[in-house]
């Protein structure tokens, strides 16, 4: 934990990786403003609370904030996707919108390291912490795939698509089957969680959708056990190819 805003400030500037940020609620100067423009600008997510919430974390003089260190480095969206562009013919990107349990989170990337998947987006807000729960579930998997915070997962769909790398929703909304889709080309899949699914706003600017064939006494699979069958899908595919 990194606490006080001059603190917090310095520690984003030397390239801590800072995961969320606690602030004071009703807290006005020229320094807290000043750490709101660079959480913001660094795409870190934070939220305002009142004095009892940060007490709980310590008892020295927190001044106002607290930080809570990511357990990894994160990756700027538009470099790393232009990085992997222009390594990789047929790069493979994940996009995960709402999953907040650390244990489900901690799987996909196990399985996504396994079969190399390019890069994973996660939104700042409504998504699992970077902790180490997340690194003992992936059994290390997580520090092998390059993960990227973003403010809306929206701008990584724009960006894909403006290299004209389709985007595929995997929900069982959809009427085809993952069986039926090219994976073997570059794509970007989207996940959404176990309860809501893929929010309406992504699900209408994606390029196709696409859903796992199972029996009709179960709705859905656990978004990590779809995340697997799906990924060994593209590898059965890009093995034949």
């Amino acid at each position: 934990m990194v606490f006080g805003i001059r603190s917090i400030i310095e520690g984003i500037k030397s390239g801590k990786p800072i995961d969320k940020v606690w602030l004071l609620k009703g807290v006005k100067s020229n320094l807290s403003e000043q750490l709101l423009h660079t959480l913001r600008t660094n795409n870190i997510t934070f939220s305002f609370v009142p004095v009892e919430r940060l007490n709980r974390f310590s008892e020295k003089n927190h001044q106002g904030a607290v930080a809570r260190i990511a357990a990894f480095q994160t990756y700027q969206m538009e470099q790393i996707i232009e990085e992997i562009i222009s390594k990789k013919k047929n790069p493979a990107f994940l996009l995960l919108d709402g999953i907040t349990d650390t244990r489900n989170f901690g799987a996909i990337l196990r399985s996504a390291a396994a079969i190399n998947i390019d890069a994973v987006f996660i939104p700042t807000s409504g998504s699992a912490p970077l902790n180490g729960d997340v690194i003992k579930t992936s059994v290390g998997g997580a520090f092998k795939v390059p993960i990227s915070k973003v403010a809306n997962l929206k701008d990584v769909i724009y960006i894909l698509n403006s290299h004209d790398i389709p985007t595929i929703g995997i929900t069982e909304k959809a009427k085809t089957t993952v069986y039926d889709c090219d994976l073997k080309g570059a794509v970007g899949l989207i996940f959404g969680s176990e309860d809501k699914g893929i929010s309406s706003g992504i699900l209408k600017i994606i390029n196709n959708t696409a859903k796992l064939p199972m029996s009709e006494n179960i709705q859905s699979l656990n978004v990590s056990v779809a995340c697997g069958v799906t990924f060994y899908e593209l590898i059965r595919q890009r093995l034949k190819n």
